[in-house]
């Protein structure tokens, strides 16, 4: 899915994180490694920019970017909002 792939690029960029973003899992806690919370306010950033979303503020907190796949999850949800 593209935006899976759109999404560990953001991370790379921006997450700090201790291995490459090709060795975690969707389920890693990113935090556990590496991403801190300016890390994780400039991948919302960039994600909110690339896939024109917006986080809401109930979803800002360390649960909502502490995967691959939370992160996945909101996104492709908004996705699919944008598009109906």
């Amino acid at each position: 899915m593209a935006y899976a792939e759109a999404i560990r690029t953001i991370l790379a960029r921006h997450g700090t994180l201790a291995r490459t973003i090709d060795q975690l899992s969707d389920d890693d806690c990113l935090f556990d490694n590496g991403l801190d919370s300016f890390g994780a306010v400039q991948v919302m950033m960039d994600l909110e920019e690339h896939f024109e979303i917006e986080f809401p503020e109930h979803l800002l907190n360390r649960d909502a970017f502490s995967t691959m796949r939370n992160i996945r999850a909101f996104v492709s949800g908004q996705m699919v909002q944008k598009a109906a």
